[in-house]
């Protein structure tokens, strides 16, 4: 029973003690994110995409460092793109071949729109 007083009491110090250095707490934690980007960016994948470190370096080999969509290499760290309905992981992308397919919702009817849009303008005469 001691134990279980000693537990709260701590819980309570610990809280208090956050809520007068919150601030300190969070630069710190700001700048050992800053500092660890690629265990941040690997425990990311991992939960949001299941996918190891392992995995995402494969992926990143087999498309030669480089945009599944643009073919440009990755100056960045990739995206993981991944199909919206089903969680399955298609490949990696470029930022703005990410945000492209993002901005188009994943639609082929509308991709393919934009594609006749750019071909020629003469469907608008329809």
């Amino acid at each position: 029973m001691e134990s279980e007083k000693q537990r709260l009491r701590h819980n309570r110090f610990t809280r208090s003690w956050y809520r007068r250095n919150r601030r300190y707490k969070l630069r710190q934690n700001q700048i050992w994110h800053q500092k660890n980007k690629e265990k941040v960016n690997a425990r990311v994948r991992l939960h949001r995409h299941d996918m190891t470190q392992e995995e995402h370096d494969a992926l990143l080999r087999k498309q030669k460092n480089r945009c599944a969509i643009c073919r440009k290499k990755f100056l960045k760290t990739p995206h993981i793109d991944h199909n919206h309905k089903s969680g399955e992981n298609r490949g990696l992308l470029c930022d703005d071949c990410n945000l492209g397919l993002g901005r188009f919702k994943d639609s082929i009817r509308i991709l393919m729109n934009a594609i006749k849009y750019i071909k020629d303008k003469s469907w608008l005469n329809t």
